[in-house]
């Protein structure tokens, strides 16, 4: 038995619905569109319910027993000791009152590889504390060479620890801060075979504009080569001693940046090694200047 509906659909148009398989939709006389059946022996899922139609039961709660899970067993590690630097040997040549201080000319010192000088005095000392006090007025050599206690040593180097020349003042090699002390500076070339001492002082003179200048130095590379210059004016000039000092920073004007003292024998000398030797010191050595 079929029945049928009538209505107004979309666009104003009459739609009749004719119940009974299969179940269709007339609008205004246009095709008609079967509806879509449901699947017989499945019904449709309910909102907010579970998959089987019945209530959620919501989340799942968790197990207070969960399973043990097998770990695997850690290896002890042990830390490897740290490398050992190899060591070097040095010969230490005491000269004068430091050998009578010592009991022996020559001592030989094993240090780290890569130590220096200041590592190899600090060794001295150790030995033999009561050199420790002559520090100041030493005078240290590296394989023939005037050095530094920053110097770096190697393997085989032969170190000379010597006191001041003819129980005098040392000659002085220095680059500082503070003021020279002209006097201390022709003080440490005077000489009783001496007939003449030249001493040259650099000053820094006013200039429109200027009213300091800043003086900056590379210091190892800077003492090495005032160390050539003082052997290369004996072997030039056939003087007795030579004196450099150097100041570093500001320096105002009027004030000295540079003394170089000269001994020898004859002035003539003594004028060309300080000249010279001031050349020189303008070519090689790194010193910079700049207005302040």
């Amino acid at each position: 038995m079929c029945g049928t509906t009538s209505g107004t659909g979309r666009g104003g148009a009459r739609c009749t619905t004719t119940s009974g398989p299969p179940r269709t939709r007339r609008c205004g006389g246009g095709r008609s569109t079967p509806s879509r059946p449901t699947p017989a022996g499945r019904s449709r899922r309910p909102v907010g319910g579970s998959r089987r139609g019945g209530p959620s039961r919501g989340p799942r709660a968790a197990d207070p027993y969960p399973p043990i899970r097998p770990t695997r067993a850690r290896e002890t590690l042990m830390a490897a000791p740290p490398p050992r630097r190899p060591a070097m040997h040095v010969t230490v040549k005491l000269f004068a009152t430091y050998r009578e201080i010592a009991g022996a000319k020559e001592l030989s010192i094993r240090l780290a590889d890569g130590a220096t000088v200041r590592a190899l005095l600090d060794a001295v000392y150790a030995k033999h504390p009561r050199l420790q006090g002559h520090e100041d007025a030493m005078i240290l050599a590296v394989n023939h060479e005037f050095a530094e206690p920053t110097a770096a040593l190697r393997e085989g180097d032969e170190v000379a620890l010597m006191p001041p020349v003819s129980g005098g003042a040392p000659p002085l090699i220095e680059i500082q801060r503070k003021a020279i002390d002209a006097r201390a500076v022709v003080d440490s070339v005077r000489r009783d075979d001496a007939g003449a001492i030249v001493l040259f002082l650099g000053s820094v003179r006013s200039d429109p504009g200027v009213q300091a200048l800043d003086y900056e130095v590379y210091r190892p590379m800077a003492l090495k080569k005032m160390h050539e210059i003082v052997e290369g004016s004996k072997k030039k000039f056939g003087i007795l001693d030579m004196s450099i000092v150097h100041r570093l920073g500001r320096i105002r004007i009027g004030g000295d940046s540079v003394a170089i003292a000269v001994s020898a024998a004859h002035r003539g000398e003594a004028f060309d090694a300080a000249s010279w030797a001031m050349d020189e010191m303008k070519k090689v050595v790194p010193i910079w200047k700049a207005e302040a």
